[in-house]
């Protein structure tokens, strides 16, 4: 009975050998799948929640809302601002007429032929030096301008575009109220200067060239032709240079008209690019290269020459072309032609009532380069995405260690069962596994299956072995070193032939049929003699 059992052990032992191909994974690996797949499968819930809570548009939202945020409170200040300055300068304009139309009235003039006494205009000039100097320390700007529709020098060249007037620049015009030792004289007679203790800029010239000055021109024939009241006539000027060594500003400009409907020069107040740059940044905290815009709409195209910018930062690739826009879902699109291509949030300011001789589009904008927004919309997404990679990571590491782990001892069970008698294995701590070995055990003791050592089959094999001739022995031998049929052929200078009768005797004599059993026997007979070793 116990050789029977023995036998048929065998067989199963070399049928799973000659099957080992078609058992798929082992044990240790489908475990390791399923730790793997489990965790991934927790990871993609958390992917999915992240995605539905927007955690990955967290920056992209926080981008949109802080720009959002700075568009709507600077848009805000601007219109606030803006109509101040509009308020100051109608009254600057309202107090200047009746002085001036006084003036006329005293010197026996009309302000249609001011022109024809240019030595009078001097001292016009002068008398209302301290009046433009205390509006200018009341408002909020940066300038203050009076210029009349007259000429000091009419027989020069170009008497035609030059024109008689006051500018007085306020070095700190972000501070309202400013002492008057901030103020300096820009245009005008340098004795209307002196009697004012005034100091001179070193753009100082005597008269207003207004050749390049398209607003003044605009501002005195649309009062000449329109019969709306002054609050109704002022203008925005477009961002300009009064002379190439000058800032670029805007001009409040409100026209000079008497009581008899007679214009005869224009006044108000100047926003330059400082005032405006210091007024209006953007709050940057942490986004950097960010810039304002206030242009002019000029056929739907925002017109860079005409406008004043703020922020700190302004790109290589902004040039002075128009801006095109196009409205998209979130950030809006600019661009410009041979230019840089930007994103941002822009909005209308209008600067007049709508019942105004003028009607011109303003527009804000707050503008960043479309890779620095992409740059920080995607810092913030490589972070996580780098966590989640290493959390996944981590995941493959933590189930090959618990699929190793867990699959270890009952791995060392199992080749100990195959390898050592049942009834030494040692206790794995597995109560499943350690059942099975017990009763492997019983089975074995019941049924009195002998040992490897003690199988008849194993003692008959190796008794045979002493039938073997010198040459068989030789090629045995050679088999139990591993090597192949070829191979002995090489090491004997024997043909495969030669080898192939030799295997045929050996398989007759040992009683095995091929060569897959015969390393099995001799698998049996290395293992009788570990066991025999481990007693002695």
């Amino acid at each position: 009975m116990g050789t029977s059992f023995l036998l048929r052990k065998l067989r199963q032992y070399k049928e799973g050998i000659d099957s080992v191909g078609n058992y798929g994974l082992p044990m240790r690996v489908r475990l390791f799948i399923f730790f793997l797949a489990f965790l991934l499968l927790i990871m993609a819930g958390v992917l999915a929640i992240l995605f539905a809570s927007g955690i990955f548009k967290s920056s992209y939202n926080e981008s949109y809302k802080f720009m959002e945020r700075e568009l709507t409170s600077i848009a805000d200040h601007i219109h606030q601002d803006f109509n101040t300055v509009t308020v100051h300068s109608l009254e600057l304009a309202r107090r200047l007429t009746l002085n001036l139309e006084r003036e006329f009235l005293e010197l026996k003039i009309s302000p249609d032929n001011l022109q024809e006494h240019p030595e009078l205009l001097e001292g016009i000039l002068g008398r209302q030096m301290s009046l433009l100097a205390s509006s200018l320390e009341q408002a909020r700007s940066s300038g203050v301008i009076l210029i009349l529709d007259a000429t000091v020098n009419p027989g020069l060249p170009g008497a035609e575009h030059s024109k008689a007037g006051l500018f007085i620049k306020n070095m700190e015009p972000n501070i309202v109220s400013a002492s008057f030792s901030n103020l300096r004289f820009l245009r005008g007679p340098t004795s209307v200067a002196r009697n004012h203790k005034m100091e001179l800029l070193p753009q100082w010239r005597m008269e207003f060239s207004v050749k390049d000055m398209e607003c003044f021109y605009l501002v005195l024939d649309t009062a000449k032709d329109s019969e709306l009241p002054l609050s109704r006539l002022y203008y925005w000027s477009h961002g300009m240079r009064m002379h190439e060594d000058c800032d670029t500003a805007m001009y409040c400009l409100v026209p000079l008209k008497d009581s008899r409907g007679q214009v005869f020069g224009v006044c108000g107040f100047e926003i330059s690019s400082m005032l405006f740059k210091l007024s209006y940044s953007p709050q940057y905290m942490a986004y950097h290269n960010i810039f304002g815009i206030f242009s002019p709409v000029i056929d739907g195209q925002m017109h860079v020459e005409g406008s004043l910018l703020s922020g700190s930062y302004r790109p290589v690739s902004f040039t002075s072309a128009p801006l095109t826009v196009a409205p998209q879902k979130d950030f809006t699109h600019f661009k410009q032609e041979a230019g840089g291509s930007f994103a941002g949030l822009d909005t209308t300011i209008s600067l007049y009532p709508n019942d105004s001789a003028y009607q011109e589009q303003w527009r804000l904008a707050l503008l960043i380069e479309q890779e620095e927004l992409a740059r920080i919309l995607t810092g913030q997404n490589k972070q996580l995405s780098f966590l989640l990679l290493l959390l996944v990571a981590v995941s493959v590491v933590v189930s090959a260690i618990v699929s190793w782990g867990y699959t270890r001892p009952v791995s060392k069970a199992l080749k100990a069962v195959k390898s050592r008698d049942i009834a030494e294995l040692p206790k794995t701590r597995i109560p499943e596994i350690d059942d099975l070995i017990s009763f492997l055990a019983e089975q074995d003791e019941a049924s009195g299956i002998p040992s490897a050592k003690e199988s008849t089959l194993l003692q008959q094999f190796i008794k045979n072995i002493e039938s073997l001739s010198a040459a068989e022995r030789a090629v045995f031998n050679l088999y139990l070193e591993g090597y192949t049929a070829q191979e002995i052929a090489n090491i004997l200078c024997l043909s495969i032939n030669t080898i192939k009768t030799h295997n045929k005797r050996i398989y007759m004599k040992l009683n095995v049929s091929s060569r897959k059993e015969l390393m099995l026997y001799i698998q049996m007979m290395e293992e009788a003699e570990q066991e025999a070793g481990k007693k002695q």
